[in-house]
């Protein structure tokens, strides 16, 4: 049966399935699917649905050589970002992860008594995150499929909110954004992963190649030659060279973001990180020629083709 509520969602109910609602002004139904929330309501773009169906296919990325949550710990701990992403925020945050895929960033945080609440538009992406996190018997990861652009969460409530390499694949990017922002406490971190329009020249170079001739120029991908199996190959390509929509941005676009939505710069990937500092510890904000140069350099550096032209932004929710 169909859950009929109004408002928005209260956070903390998804937990027991017992959803709190408010502002009465919209009527919507909702159903579960293999016990997940789905809380989906489409938006005016037909692009939505078609990137739902699309990752209820890719599926990215897989569980294929992770067999327990010890070995995601391992694997998820070699990324220097997620290590330091861990290590910083703190215990018993409260996290939202907004396009979460198959989980596994989510779970690996779910670690020192957080509260772990993962939204994304796939279902099948979603079944695998929770085959997961039922094998393993993890209690602080609420999934629930939701819209970003119609998500139903109450402003001002995580600590923390993350949407790494996902904005870039919706029709508003700078929306979506907005969308998500609100829902950040004041003095909460914020993390924004996307594309980089210089960093991303060659890579579009390599798509083209790939996407129209492919499995014959797919040596111009080194994740071909990696030793993993060949569902993660074919997921990656998929998501790298078949995917219906993405677009590029640059550093001083996302911080003219984070200004109007009087968020605060910390610091980012590539352009100040420092493996000796921390994630959350302030820099200065790079100026706007520094930033040019640094950005312009992104073009034609050969570790993008390995990256895919990746940057990502902190910042920090003025009181």
């Amino acid at each position: 049966m169909p859950i009929k509520h109004i408002g928005l969602i209260n956070p903390i109910s998804i937990k027991k399935f017992e959803f709190s609602w408010y502002e009465k002004n919209e009527s919507v139904e909702f159903e579960t699917f293999e016990n997940i929330p789905d809380f989906f309501v489409n938006d005016e773009s037909s692009l939505t649905k078609i990137q739902s169906d699309f990752y209820n296919e890719v599926k990215f990325p897989n569980y294929d050589d992770v067999d327990d949550f010890g070995s995601l710990i391992d694997k998820a701990s070699k990324s220097i970002f997620a290590k330091k992403l861990d290590e910083e925020i703190p215990i018993g945050a409260r996290v939202l992860e907004a396009g979460c895929g198959t989980g596994q960033l989510s779970i690996f945080l779910s670690r020192f008594n957080r509260e772990i609440f993962s939204i994304d538009i796939s279902k099948g992406s979603l079944i695998e995150a929770k085959k997961f996190i039922d094998k393993c018997n993890i209690k602080n990861v609420y999934i629930s499929r939701m819209n970003i652009f119609k998500n139903f969460f109450q402003e001002n409530f995580f600590d923390v909110v993350i949407s790494n390499g996902v904005l870039h694949h919706t029709h508003n990017t700078e929306l979506a954004f907005k969308k998500i922002a609100k829902l950040l406490k004041p003095n909460g971190h914020i993390l924004i992963g996307l594309y980089h329009k210089q960093g991303r020249f060659l890579h579009s170079i390599r798509q083209k190649i790939i996407g129209n001739f492919g499995k014959r120029f797919q040596f111009l991908d080194g994740f071909f030659k990696l030793n993993v199996s060949d569902s993660k190959k074919k997921a990656w390509y998929l998501d790298q060279y078949k995917n219906p929509w993405e677009t590029s941005h640059t550093a001083s676009e996302l911080l003219d973001w984070f200004e109007d939505a009087n968020i605060d710069y910390v610091s980012s990937i590539p352009f100040d990180f420092n493996s000796n500092k921390k994630l959350f510890d302030k820099r200065k904000i790079p100026s706007k020629s520094k930033l040019l140069i640094k950005e312009s350099l992104e073009t034609f550096k050969l570790k993008n083709l390995k990256e895919g032209g990746f940057f990502i932004i902190i910042g920090k929710k003025k009181k």
